[in-house]
């Protein structure tokens, strides 16, 4: 047996001597000196950039991330800059303190002094917890244009780019304003990664909902993917294993892209209609933006209002397409609803709502949507739908029950002004739901 394992030895020693001096680098020196060399290399690539970097930071792999602004100096002195609701009360704060990167299970950048900016997610504060973050980081890779650190304790992933070159103020105040301008409106976008489709949506609160395609909305525990924005898209945490394993993904035209080739885009625009009311409950009219038949039968309905109260400041105040488990008795119904008010005989504010059972569905026809009327649904649109001295009421009805082509001004969120186009009207809806 044991001239087995002998034999077996030889052989796998003359492998190994005839395998190209190459390869065997990583064995010509040391683990120690393997690991210095990690070491020094991180140590030269944090003080490198002129600006510092941007540190989209992640305290725990459940909570949102944040932007920060870090400059290491090779004296040991770091420089850390925050603005945000959580931690600085949305004040521009910075602080000094010091850092070092010592060798632990590999290199370990440590913030091993009290600093007021990035220690502020790692204060147990009163509940023993507080947000649940890290200080001190394993330095998965170092290079001059990014270092990618994993949380010690909790796990999150940061990752650090060089910091362009504007100030503190302007930077801050651009990744809030893109994580508005893409995720606002309750924003539902489609991510694709391979041949798997999945929905995101709730991006404005810093935690993306994701859901399978085509599916609806988790009402309990939903799948959450923390994000943090940048200046050019978005970090979203996850784990590595992760079956949608990116970490950036970066504006390109009416689209982010991320490293390795996976998509987020609005996708097609009437299936983003019907998930949009399932998810969010709803959209609402711009009736200054709308225009056509449908602009000239609010106009008209609400004229008639004034002369029907007697109240020349009585109003149209929304038209919105909704869905709805309690209008109806049976559950589940699509709403089209019509809000006005006016002031009664006793001089005081009344708000009434018609609502309209309507079917609404997606076609085959990508970019369509059919919305046909069913019946009022409640008193209010009952006794206004029948009543002849409100006849403008069945026309505004009438124009946005018909087949609709849909188109977005802004392709990334078209929940701020989705296009309903017909023959006769454009009616211009937000990402937003009267039904609340």
């Amino acid at each position: 047996m044991k001239a087995k394992y002998l034999l077996i030895g030889l052989a796998l020693a003359s492998v190994l001597c005839a395998c190209n001096r190459d390869e065997e680098s990583l064995f010509d020196r040391s683990a120690a000196e393997r690991a210095q060399d990690a070491l020094n290399n991180a140590n030269t690539v944090l003080v490198s950039p002129a600006n510092g970097w941007e540190m989209l930071y992640f305290a725990n792999t459940d909570s949102r991330g944040y932007n920060l602004i870090v400059k290491f100096d090779s004296n040991g002195r770091v420089s850390a800059t925050a603005k945000n609701a959580l931690t600085t009360n949305n004040q521009l704060k910075t602080d000094v303190s010091t850092w070092d990167v010592k060798l632990d299970y590999g290199p370990i950048l440590t913030f091993d002094t009290y600093n007021e900016v990035l220690h502020a997610w790692a204060d147990p504060q009163t509940d023993g917890n507080g947000y649940l973050g890290d200080y001190e980081f394993l330095i998965l890779s170092a290079t001059s244009e990014r270092v990618v650190l994993k949380g010690k304790k909790h796990s999150a992933y940061t990752i650090l780019r060089p910091m362009p070159d504007m100030t503190p103020d302007d930077y801050f105040q651009a990744c809030a304003d893109g994580l508005t301008k893409y995720f606002g409106n309750g924003n539902i976008l489609t991510l694709q990664q391979g041949d798997k489709l999945f929905y995101l949506h709730n991006g404005a609160s810093g935690l993306f909902n994701i859901m399978e395609y085509g599916q609806k909305a988790a009402t309990e525990d939903p799948e959450n993917y923390p994000i943090c924005p940048t200046l050019d898209g978005f970090m979203m945490s996850y784990g590595f294993n992760d079956q949608r394993n990116e970490r950036l993904y970066t504006f390109e035209g009416d689209k982010f892209v991320g490293e390795s080739g996976s998509i987020i885009s609005s996708g097609d625009l009437n299936q983003l209609f019907m998930t949009y009311i399932d998810v969010n409950k709803g959209w609402t009219a711009n009736l200054t933006s709308s225009t056509g038949a449908f602009a000239e039968a609010v106009s008209a309905f609400q004229s008639q209002l004034v002369s029907l109260t007697s109240d020349n400041k009585a109003k149209v105040n929304s038209v919105a397409i909704t869905y709805s488990d309690t209008v109806f008795r049976y559950a589940g119904a699509y709403i089209l609803r019509i809000k006005y008010e006016y002031k009664n005989s006793s001089n005081k504010k009344t708000t009434l709502v018609a609502d309209f059972a309507v079917n609404v569905s997606n076609t085959e026809k990508a970019g369509h949507i059919v919305v046909t009327l069913d019946k009022p649904a409640n008193e209010t649109a009952s006794v206004w739908y029948a009543n002849p001295k409100a006849d403008k009421l069945p026309e505004l009805v009438a124009t946005v029950t018909n087949t609709f082509t849909l188109s977005a001004d802004d392709a990334l969120n078209p929940t701020k002004a989705l296009k309903l186009t017909d023959d006769k009207s454009t009616i211009v809806m937000s990402g937003s739901s009267s039904l609340k």
